[in-house]
């Protein structure tokens, strides 16, 4: 009888500090801003439901996002953080320069059985370390490749796949030839687009842009001068476009190749989804200085800045979005899952509410270029300074597409250009 009485009070303490436990974690207040890059209807979803979801396991956590395109963010979070004003949360791609400002908070202490390294795809968690410190952790995967306009391709009698650069080059002149943009960039804001369709095809010449020694000198000049020889058949107006103009010149047909990845599906379907059916992702063919072709793989996930006041409920929103159920909703309507804990049928579920007319494209999609980046996959490459190189390298590319100079006298604009950032840092 004594020794039943012992075994219910233990379990009836252990019963009730878990209660205390959980209580207090639901109990916790918190005030939480998150630089939320991403400004579609579909991005902005997962923004909300994850709002939503918080505020449901812990009442007293309120979020409040600064909503930011991509382009913008960097820019912002040093802002903020130089002026101390410290943000809880951000999205985030890239962790080089936040990390090289001691802006974000080592997370390895808060790891747990269920957010740690076993449970994701690793070239996506080595995007968000650095030195070995886990820095961010990744929801997304994100393969990055071109497409072409298959039904262009077919009226033209087009074959695919690509062999060699001049492949592309003759496609390209044949697209502008029917009255089509053979090739299209998105040369707008602050360099991002461009630097990113640059160092896409930068790769494929075993060739990353912030590489501008001397021995590097042929290999750059190579891909400045693929982009020459294509600059006629591109639109002139995309020396002001984003990805909304590229995304709907793209919707309506009137491009035949241009650079995107996982994140497609969203981005076009603020402007149709007739494209659905005639986008093909392809592996951009290995270029004059180069054996095999190359994709860059990166990822997107979630940081908590070192300045944050709120970081017990900061990580409770980490924990909730790589949750199940919200990486599901988040990698089934844009991207990749970078969690390995998602069942297949549940992100093909997430896809056919998202996308009910077009889910099965998104799928198939999504498939291509899982297929590719096991074939084709590097993680993308990290580079410090890189905001800063973008500009450098958009206004080299604009001016030589332009005709304004070489591509000689492009790699001496970028090689000076990159070598006073590289010093600078």
């Amino acid at each position: 009888m004594k020794k039943t009485l012992v075994v219910f009070l233990i379990a009836a303490t252990v019963m009730s500090l878990s209660a205390i436990g959980l209580a207090s974690s639901n109990d916790i207040k918190a005030d939480l801003r998150i630089l939320w890059p991403g400004t579609s209807e579909t991005e902005k979803m997962v923004a909300y439901r994850l709002q939503e979801k918080v505020q449901e396991l812990y009442p007293g956590i309120n979020i409040e996002y600064l909503f930011l395109s991509w382009a913008d963010i960097e820019q912002k979070m040093a802002v903020m953080v130089y002026s101390g004003d410290y943000p809880d949360l951000m999205m985030i791609q890239d962790i080089t320069n936040p990390v090289a400002m001691d802006a974000l908070e080592p997370l390895d202490a808060y790891l747990t059985e269920s957010i740690n390294e076993s449970q994701f795809i690793g070239a996506a968690w080595e995007n968000m370390q650095l030195d070995g410190v886990t820095y961010g952790i990744p929801g997304l995967a994100i393969v990055y490749s071109h497409i072409y306009n298959s039904e262009l391709f077919a009226e033209l009698g087009i074959e695919m796949p690509f062999e060699t650069w001049d492949d592309v080059i003759a496609a390209s002149h044949a697209l502008k030839a029917n009255g089509k943009y053979g090739y299209a960039m998105a040369n707008g804001g602050e360099g991002r687009f461009t630097f990113r369709d640059f160092m896409m095809v930068a790769l494929s010449n075993g060739l990353v842009p912030n590489q501008v020694g001397e021995e590097y000198r042929e290999k750059y000049i190579e891909v400045l001068t693929f982009f020459k020889e294509i600059a006629s058949d591109m639109p002139e107006a995309q020396i002001t476009w984003l990805y909304p103009e590229l995304f709907r010149s793209w919707e309506v047909g009137n491009v035949g190749m241009m650079h995107t990845g996982t994140y497609f599906t969203p981005n076009l379907i603020d402007h149709g989804t007739k494209a659905m059916d005639r986008t093909e992702p392809f592996a951009f063919p290995a270029g004059p200085s180069a054996d095999k072709p190359q994709l860059m793989v990166g990822a997107v996930g979630m940081s908590m800045f070192k300045g944050s006041r709120n970081k017990e409920a900061a990580w409770k929103v980490i924990e909730t979005l790589m949750s199940p159920e919200m990486l599901g909703l988040w990698a089934g309507s844009i991207n990749i899952s970078a969690g390995t804990f998602v069942d297949s049928a549940v992100l093909e579920a997430v896809a056919k509410d998202v996308y009910p007319e077009v889910y099965k494209q998104h799928v198939e999609l999504s498939d291509k270029w899982q297929k590719l980046a096991s074939e084709y996959g590097v993680p993308m490459p990290k580079i410090l300074g890189q905001p800063q190189m973008e500009k450098v390298v958009q206004l080299a590319v604009i001016k030589l597409l332009n005709g304004e100079i070489t591509p000689e006298q492009a790699f001496d604009e970028i090689q000076a250009g990159i070598t006073k950032i590289q010093s600078e840092f």
